[in-house]
């Protein structure tokens, strides 16, 4: 029985009594509470008023770019941890869709190319972090460098046209170009990668050394931890997600722009800070990285939707990220406010 002018409470099993929204509590204590309201807020004021972007033609489409994007941006997860960026993913993703498609129409088999590929983006990864590590200068000065040569050097290759005629009709196409149970094939790629590397940073020896390093490198390094040996295969692990997503790109679109690619690290980095990785370093979020990538490809496409003139889009897109890192960050605030609270009860 509740008295007149009283809340309502609920019992709880051992006898106390819930507060009233106990459940809205335990939502906000959810580390990605902040983004996962801000992507539905967003949905629905997109969604509601344009019900043609929830039609599965459109979800679809919205989950393959989210792919794209958020398969270099789980690996740009372990370098922010790691208080490093790499600027030239961009560039690692152009040159592997790039030298794939070359080799296809060379006559090599689509797997065999492929395998190229993913080889060329591992290489190029490589060599970042061995610049890095051998200039002794962060990853985002020695990127600033290279992702003008991969440009280029994308450019040259293809002789600054794009690469046509793939054979549609081969396996690697057919597989990796369509749907998987009603869902584009690189959007279970994306799953598979995200749940794959979550437990690689949260859970394994190599992860733990990441956000060892992001934390603090000189102790790292001073208990034993082999820093730029890390480093390098953290670049070598981006270089390769870049080369994935870009082969996914041209298993897709069946052809090679040389203009792929750019803007691309952006996309990437925007997608990383919004999930909530700290720039500052030892802490990284797999689904914050993916939340981040979402709340971006549902911008882009509620431009669309609503017919904003491109020469503003970029400027919504940047206002919109910026209210959601807002708003993820009050959320982290008013938790962190009520455990406080909950520590002097």
């Amino acid at each position: 029985m509740t008295v007149a002018g009283t809340p309502h409470v609920e019992a709880t099993p051992g006898g106390g009594v819930r507060p009233p929204l106990a459940w809205l509590a335990k939502l906000l204590r959810f580390e990605e509470a902040g983004l996962l309201l801000g992507f539905i807020l967003l949905v629905l004021v997109i969604g509601v008023p344009n019900p043609e972007f929830f039609q599965l033609g459109s979800i679809k489409t919205l989950l393959r770019q989210s792919a794209f994007v958020g398969i270099i941006a789980f690996g740009m997860v372990f370098l922010v941890s790691m208080v490093e960026i790499d600027l030239s993913v961009g560039g690692i993703y152009a040159v592997s869709a790039t030298s794939s498609a070359l080799a296809i129409k060379a006559g090599l088999d689509p797997w065999l190319a492929v395998l190229m590929g993913l080889c060329i983006g591992a290489l190029l990864g490589a060599l970042n972090g061995i610049l890095t590590v051998l200039l002794e200068v962060p990853l985002i000065i020695v990127s600033l460098g290279t992702i003008s040569i991969f440009f280029g050097l994308n450019l040259i290759v293809s002789g600054a046209s794009a690469v046509f005629g793939m054979p549609k009709a081969h396996p690697f196409f057919l597989m990796f170009g369509t749907d998987w149970l009603g869902l584009p094939a690189p959007a279970w790629l994306l799953l598979v990668v995200g749940v794959t590397l979550h437990v690689t940073f949260q859970h394994t020896r190599f992860g733990a050394t990441v956000r060892a390093i992001g934390s603090n490198a000189a102790a790292a390094e001073f208990i034993g931890i082999r820093v730029r040996r890390t480093r390098i295969w953290t670049t070598t692990l981006v270089g390769f997600l870049a080369a994935l997503s870009g082969v996914l790109t041209l298993a897709y679109f069946k052809t090679a722009d040389p203009s792929v690619g750019a803007d691309l690290e952006l996309q990437v980095i925007a997608a990383v800070v919004i999930g909530g990785t700290s720039l500052a370093g030892g802490s990284g979020s797999m689904l914050g990285a993916m939340l981040g990538v979402l709340i971006i490809s549902v911008i882009d496409s509620g431009i669309v939707f609503y017919g904003v003139d491109p020469s503003y889009s970029r400027f919504v897109t940047g206002c919109v990220i910026i209210a959601a890192i807002a708003l993820d960050r009050a959320v982290k605030r008013s938790r962190r406010a009520g455990d406080r609270i909950q520590s002097h009860l």
